[in-house]
């Protein structure tokens, strides 16, 4: 074997990884040039292979540690589902105290904020939940870390029941304005109860339980209404006459005028320039020193009690 066919074979070897084979060359011409064909034919099969992919960082890190890649896909698999979905697990305290999966909330829970000792206000909505409105008014509330209880009318919660997932999910508190908005006290009693009862059943199919709390259109009462309800019934201190006015500059200026500590403030979420105010209207609430809660939450900062067929105006200290 001559200098040109050691450093061939030599050649051939290296690139192949085929340390333990030696290839011998006859002198021969015919035996030269068949090894020399088949040599190329190795190196041409295993080009690829062994400059791109043995020699790639990540082939011998898969040919070393196989079990990396099974980790590592299941690892960027739960990223990207928990990124999309963005769930996260929270218990339903109801008699079969099932599990549910819930959208996480931007704003702190009910259960983890402090409120005793501050000035306190609830800020509620009637009529809703609108799909033209509400949903914008859960986006500022959010930004605003802004707790609020919803009166909804039974027919609009049936017409839009993610909205109504959406409100409850984003931890805000949800209530009862009964079914059509009827006059209760102007219809016979049968009447009456039946409108209480199927807004009850409209809310509890939607979410697995009924509304915490009720207030009767017009906050009109009569003994069928108080007895009929079967929870707290919450009427209001402060009306932000968002109705009659529909100009956020007068909205702010009605309950800027009204407000004190422990008011339950009237709004309503169906009017695109109730939306509006709420931004500056929190902004001004605060930077005059109060913070908002639901009704729950500012009945146990207060130690005061929600008796159903109970009416509550306010919950002041």
């Amino acid at each position: 074997m001559n200098m040109l066919d050691k450093l061939f074979s030599r050649e051939i070897n290296r690139r192949t990884g085929a340390h333990a084979i030696s290839i011998y060359i006859d002198s021969n011409t015919k035996t030269r040039k068949r090894s020399r064909s088949a040599g190329a034919k190795a190196l041409n099969a295993t080009k690829i292979t062994t400059k791109h992919s043995q020699g790639s960082f990540f082939h011998r890190l898969d040919v070393r540690f196989p079990w990396l890649k099974l980790i590592a896909t299941v690892v960027v698999c739960i990223i990207a589902i928990l990124d999309l979905a963005n769930f996260t697990i929270s218990k339903v305290t109801e008699t079969d105290d099932k599990i549910r999966i819930a959208p996480m909330s931007h704003h702190v829970k009910a259960t983890e904020r402090t409120l005793e000792g501050k000035k306190l206000v609830a800020l509620t909505f009637d009529d809703g939940p609108s799909a033209a409105t509400t949903p914008r008014l859960l986006d500022i509330l959010t930004e605003k870390d802004l707790p609020a209880t919803f009166f909804m009318l039974g027919s609009t919660a049936r017409a839009n029941p993610d909205i109504v997932r959406r409100i409850e999910n984003d931890h805000h508190e949800i209530a009862s304005h009964t079914m059509y908005h009827q006059n209760l006290v102007t219809i016979p009693a049968d009447a009456a109860r039946a409108d209480i009862n199927e807004a009850k059943t409209a809310i509890t199919e939607i979410l697995g339980h009924g509304p915490a709390y009720t207030r009767p259109p017009y906050g009109n009462l009569n003994d069928t209404v108080i007895t009929s309800v079967g929870t707290p019934i919450i009427l209001w201190s402060v009306d932000s006459e968002d109705w009659r006015s529909k100009d956020p500059n007068s909205i702010i200026s009605v309950t800027m005028s009204e407000v004190y500590d422990g008011a339950i403030i009237l709004m309503h979420d169906i009017y695109p320039t109730s939306v509006d105010a709420i931004p500056a209207l929190v902004d001004t609430l605060r930077g005059a020193g109060y913070e908002f809660a639901t009704i729950s939450e500012l009945a146990r900062a207060r130690n005061i009690p929600l008796n159903p067929g109970s009416i509550y105006y306010n919950l002041t200290p």
